[in-house]
């Protein structure tokens, strides 16, 4: 599970974001940051069972960053970040309605394995993809991240999100 906030004041464009990754992404949740510290956003993913904590920062108006924290009761630290550019559904013309899970099932991720798949997979808390398997998928190629559910449909349900830097902080 992944608790998703933003930095400070978040742009229209990056709650947006945060919105769309709320419904390829299961079992996380979003927390309106406001004034709150990372400390308390800590408290309240280790409240809510998450295991990682995303910050999605902006920079002119547009998500630029996502800064990834493990969490848990006794520690926190953390443990990656990307450098990054996105692409909204809407800007994409995917018009898919895409409900939020009620269930508890695993992300997998799927894609050329090399050290941007292993990385991709540990921010996010990711198992390998198994075939036939309705369950959410990140496509993770070199620079490029998209997400897919079966569910709903076989074509590539967003938010794109391209990096064009990431680096490991532990």
């Amino acid at each position: 599970m992944i608790l998703v906030s933003t930095s400070r004041r978040p742009s229209t464009r990056t709650r947006s974001f945060v919105k769309e990754l709320l419904d390829v992404i299961p079992l996380s949740f979003q927390v309106t940051r406001g004034k709150k510290s990372i400390e308390e956003l800590i408290d309240i993913a280790v409240l809510k069972g998450c295991r990682r904590l995303l910050i999605v920062e902006s920079k002119d108006g547009n998500p630029a960053i996502l800064s990834f924290m493990h969490v848990d009761k006794k520690e926190w630290k953390w443990i990656g970040i990307m450098y990054v550019t996105v692409s909204l559904r809407r800007e994409i013309r995917i018009t898919h309605e895409i409900d939020k899970f009620d269930d508890d099932v695993p992300l997998l991720i799927k894609g050329e394995k090399n050290d941007f798949f292993d990385f991709t997979k540990e921010m996010f808390a990711c198992k390998n993809y198994v075939e036939n398997l309705e369950y959410p998928i990140i496509l993770c190629n070199e620079g490029s991240i998209n997400f897919l559910r079966h569910d709903i449909s076989s074509e590539l349900l967003g938010p794109k999100i391209n990096v064009f830097k990431w680096k490991r902080l532990s």
